[in-house]
């Protein structure tokens, strides 16, 4: 996306923070503007992706218990994002959103789509994914008996997906399949779109941690690669991905 002069921004923050003051100082800051700037954490750029379409800048608070792991940027930075933003020196980074399908709705989501037990007894349900010609397939050889599955994107693939053992994605257009505490502990990576029919005992299914609804035995979910993406600001300073791993791994 070509990127232009800043004029107006949103603002999503953890808290009051006395930089937002600096910002008002250079931008109109309004519900809708040409970009939002999100300070705080990941759970901080999920409200921001949740609320607006705009491209999100991540700034990291630095604050305890608050990772930020897409920010490459402080609050300490903000005199010379302020600059780059008024000359339109930045870029925008695209990532695919996943489309969750259950009854009649569909939600977008940036991190992942999750099916979690409701209480104290593990659920069994069926993963099957859609082939080239839409034709459905078992994606585990049987039935998976846990406390639940994530399926992660890119983005996804460094929050609950990380936490649970699964595998963090560097690139591409694909999504992973995660089991949680169940009778199969390998996670399956790929470019397909999934259905998961949930067997016996009932189950949460949540995405980017909002709650969708509660599962009974029957009801089936969709998720597929959404046609939307989520937008990121970057600028040139962009930091390394093994940067990004030492700072999670030290989480």
């Amino acid at each position: 996306m070509t990127s232009t002069e800043v004029r107006r921004i949103a603002v999503i923050a953890r808290r009051k923070y006395p930089e937002i003051q600096e910002l008002g100082k250079h931008f109109d800051i309004v519900d809708k503007g040409d970009l939002c700037v999100a300070i705080g954490g990941d759970g901080t750029f999920l409200k921001a992706a949740r609320s607006y379409d705009c491209p999100i800048l991540l700034v990291r608070s630095g604050e305890q218990n608050s990772l930020g792991f897409h920010a490459d940027t402080s609050l300490q930075q903000l005199p010379t994002v302020i600059e780059k933003l008024k000359k339109g020196d930045y870029y925008i980074e695209k990532h695919r959103k996943l489309r969750v399908s259950y009854q009649d709705s569909c939600f977008e989501a940036v991190n992942d789509a999750v099916l979690f037990r409701a209480n104290l007894d593990v659920i069994h349900f069926k993963v099957n994914y859609f082939d080239d010609k839409g034709k459905v397939e078992s994606l585990y050889p049987g039935i998976v008996r846990g406390d639940g599955i994530i399926i992660a994107r890119q983005i996804g693939s460094t929050a609950y997906n990380y936490f649970a053992h699964g595998p963090i994605i560097l690139s591409g257009d694909v999504s992973v399949v995660t089991p949680i505490t169940a009778n199969y502990r390998f996670s399956i990576v790929s470019d397909h779109d999934f259905s998961v029919e949930l067997l016996k005992n009932s189950g949460f299914l949540n995405y980017d941690g909002v709650e969708i609804g509660k599962l009974e035995e029957g009801n089936t979910f969709n998720v597929s690669r959404s046609d939307k993406s989520i937008k990121i600001v970057r600028f040139g300073w962009a930091e390394r991905f093994s940067e990004k791993l030492a700072r999670l791994s030290h989480f």
